[in-house]
């Protein structure tokens, strides 16, 4: 099974999945060649290798065609340099401009959307919009159906159009959220900004070109404080980040980083592909990817996302629809019970046990209890009931962590012993004996039990 791991430890934006993406699968010129098939033309797609506090990453910029700029540099003097703001916010700031109906210049600000040429990404969070020195102000934006139709009108594959697709929705849903309006109300300048879209589709076509079994993150860790855009001061999580976390029950947590590290974008991307949120599955690594942001935060603004094949013992189940069976039984003996345990465990229980407790009118009585995987249950349920006096049993599912597990032979003076070891983890490893290969040796011998413990004991410091 291929899993991929996203380790979102100082946040995740758009740019950083693609440069990680791209180092997991060595897929850049496919990355190029797809994007050219979605029609959308204006912009450059630059790749580098950037550090980022002595961690060397991928870097990725959507840079105007026109200037080679980059689009999210555009209003960083606006923004005193901040690379995150909220999608939320629209054009709302001031221009200075001459109108030609006076002789002389005329100079106002304006609470709207002019016409200029300025691209901006969704991880800056900033708006697209163009401007005109004319009397007509045209708002410039692109609707959620405007974008939908790029992407299905495009020439990538059905795979990646859904993803793409999948993401944008979830921002979309965000943002209607925040400003009160149905989702086909909203205009999106940011969401409408060409690299945004470059950056969603992006992640769809690696995505989709890697083709994961299996995705898991790690906790999302979000900065905290406030951030300063051309439109104000905003606390992080910013809104719509903060939308998309109760929608899509992300798991996530802030740090003492003062700013915003979950752009929108981002945790669109890591709700849409990670079905879970832990610690990194045990698994054999064959690729590891770094992306790096834009943001020096006093450490690494990196994202890592590991690509390896899933290592579970062949003799192992996954750990699903576990079921405990109990019942109380207060008329048999100790003897029936201890037969009634061996020929659970033969017929495939995980675990049985029992204990004396004491029932209604105080009568003693046994708490008889067998874990065992689901599919075999009524199996399990229909052997108590032929060899107990009870007339009835209860059943529910339940969940459990285990530790991963290998079988493994010790060599002692008394030839090799079956064993188990276990990991923790924190990364110790304990080994512990087979009571039936213990037993064996012991009565093939004529010894004791605790002269083949002491054996395996030594075996395994030797």
């Amino acid at each position: 099974m291929k899993i991929l791991y996203f380790d979102c430890a100082t946040g995740i934006s758009g740019n950083m999945a693609i440069g990680a993406l791209l180092e997991v699968c060595n897929g850049e010129q496919y990355l190029r060649d797809e994007l050219a098939k979605l029609g959308v033309p204006g912009y450059e797609l630059n790749v580098i290798k950037r550090d980022s506090h002595g961690i060397d990453g991928t870097y990725v910029e959507v840079l105007e065609a026109s200037t080679g700029i980059p689009v999210d540099a555009v209003h960083e003097e606006k923004t005193n340099g901040s690379d995150y703001a909220s999608l939320e916010l629209h054009n709302i700031h001031s221009h200075s401009h001459q109108h030609g109906l006076d002789l002389s210049p005329e100079h106002h600000s304006h609470g709207h959307c002019h016409e200029h040429e300025h691209n901006h990404s969704l991880d800056n969070h900033c708006d697209n919009h163009q401007d005109d020195h004319d009397n007509n102000h045209n708002h410039v934006h692109r609707t959620y159906a405007d974008i939908k139709q790029i992407i299905e009108g495009s020439g990538i594959t059905e795979d990646a159009k859904n993803l793409s697709k999948s993401m944008f929705h979830k921002v979309a849903v965000a943002e209607a959220a925040v400003h009160g309006k149905p989702i086909d109300e909203v205009h999106f300048h940011e969401v409408g900004a060409i690299d945004s879209i470059v950056d969603i589709v992006s992640v769809a076509i690696l995505m989709d070109y890697i083709k994961p079994d299996r995705v898991i993150s790690s906790v999302v860790s979000d900065g905290y404080g406030s951030i300063k855009c051309a439109h104000g001061v905003l606390s992080v999580p910013v809104p719509a980040t903060s939308m998309i976390y109760k929608n899509e029950h992300i798991r996530f947590k802030q740090i003492e980083v003062p700013t915003e590290l979950v752009t929108p974008t981002g945790v669109a991307i890591i709700s849409t592909f990670a079905e879970s949120y832990g610690l990194m599955p045990e698994m054999n690594l064959n690729k590891i990817g770094i992306g790096v942001g834009s943001r020096d935060i006093g450490r690494p603004n990196t994202l890592s996302v590991f690509l390896g094949e899933d290592v579970t013992a062949e003799d192992e189940t996954p750990n699903v629809d576990i079921i405990v069976i109990n019942s109380n039984i207060d008329d048999s003996s100790g003897e029936d019970l201890g037969y009634v345990l061996e020929k659970l465990m033969d017929a495939g229980a995980l675990d049985v046990s029992y204990a004396p407790i004491f029932m209604k009118k105080n009568r003693p009585a046994y708490r008889l209890e067998v874990i065992c995987r689901a599919e075999i249950r009524e199996k399990l349920c229909e052997i108590i009931f032929d060899e107990t006096t009870t007339i009835g049993v209860r059943y529910y599912p339940v969940q459990r962590e285990e530790l991963t597990r290998v079988r493994t032979l010790v060599d002692t003076e008394l030839g090799q012993i079956e064993a188990k070891q276990v990991s923790t983890i924190s990364g110790h490893t304990y080994t512990y004996p087979e009571y039936e290969s213990m037993k064996s040796i012991a009565s093939e011998l004529g010894i004791s039990m605790k002269s083949v413990r002491a054996a395996f004991e030594k075996g395994l410091r030797d």
